[in-house]
């Protein structure tokens, strides 16, 4: 028994990259479906004002021991870390507040074929071509499970917004995209400091919040219900859980791997929204799921063979 306990654990900890990636994107799947619930009923604004109070709250957590570490490449890239979180936040909370679900989150996620593109250009982490199938794989699942209205048609076409409601998911991939390389490097730089990062992103957040309130100020819908304050707290809290567990997992995996794993997000938003509204299930979403989630089974099953637990140097 004792054995079995002790293999599990080293188990765990030697993938603990995979298995916060994995947890990540089970809170953001929570997290994505709540804002598409409570934008309905308050502005966008005021949950990118609650999450970014929330996200100053790690303050206590910020490895202060690590100051005499940090090189001014070190400060551009921990300023990059939070303008691009900032980004995601922002535009992820305005895309999955439009109808067209299916259309932003193909191009939200594609993400990991941007990563691996930055990976390879910028830390020179290594890829081969099975991880290049897998990023195709999982793009193709996105796309069939999402069933963008661009390749599928449907009643809509065109994004809600048109031209800007594209631009918004396009900015969420690259943000995406680019908050996960910078804090890569900075894993490479040993100056890696999750808290400090989230801290970051909180106060650029709150310096820029009057310009983006200047934006939505004519349609601002505002907490009238205990109901509305109960979908926030919970909306706030998912993605909190969410945003820490990708940050534990970029200090032990590579970029493409975590922005692979957190596709699966896809897969679990849809078996919510099924479950919760009894919508049919297709041939295509089925297909598209079990795509997506080759990456992170092939992923797991590769971190229990390793003898070694991961480590961002090896």
């Amino acid at each position: 028994m004792a054995p079995t306990s002790g293999f599990l654990i080293s188990s765990l900890y030697a993938q603990r990259g995979i298995v916060f990636a994995f947890l990540g994107a089970t809170f953001f799947a929570f997290n994505s479906l709540v804002v598409n619930v409570i934008t309905t009923r308050i502005s966008p604004t005021i949950i990118i004002f609650a999450k970014l109070f929330a996200y100053l709250s790690p303050v206590a957590f910020i490895r202060w021991d690590y100051s005499d570490r940090y090189r001014p490449c070190d400060v551009l890239l921990i300023v990059l870390v939070g303008l691009s979180g900032l980004g995601v936040l922002a535009s992820a909370v305005i895309a999955f507040s439009m109808p067209q679900i299916g259309s932003t989150s193909a191009i939200v996620f594609s993400r990991p074929v941007i990563c691996v593109i930055l990976g390879k250009l910028l830390l020179d982490e290594s890829i081969c071509i099975f991880d290049a199938v897998l990023v195709f794989l999982n793009f193709v699942g996105v796309v069939l499970i999402s069933e963008p209205s661009f390749l599928f048609g449907g009643d809509s076409v065109e994004y809600e917004g048109g031209t800007v409601g594209l631009l918004v998911a396009v900015s969420c991939a690259l943000f995406g995209a680019s908050q996960f390389i910078a804090s890569r490097k900075l894993v490479q730089r040993d100056t890696y400091d999750p808290a400090l990062l989230l801290l970051t992103t909180g106060i650029i957040g709150m310096a820029a919040l009057p310009v983006i309130m200047l934006v939505d100020l004519g349609n601002l819908r505002y907490l009238k219900t205990a109901t509305d304050w109960g979908l926030l707290a919970l909306c706030v809290v998912m993605c909190g859980f969410a945003i820490a567990c990708t940050y534990l997992a970029l200090h032990s995996e590579k970029a493409s791997v975590v922005s692979l794993i957190a596709t699966s997000e896809v897969v679990m938003s849809y078996s919510l929204q099924v479950f919760l509204t009894e919508d049919p299930v297709g041939w295509s979403s089925i297909a598209g799921a079990c795509l997506i989630m080759i990456s992170p089974l092939k992923y797991a099953v590769s971190g229990i063979l390793r003898e070694e637990p991961l480590h961002p140097e090896e």
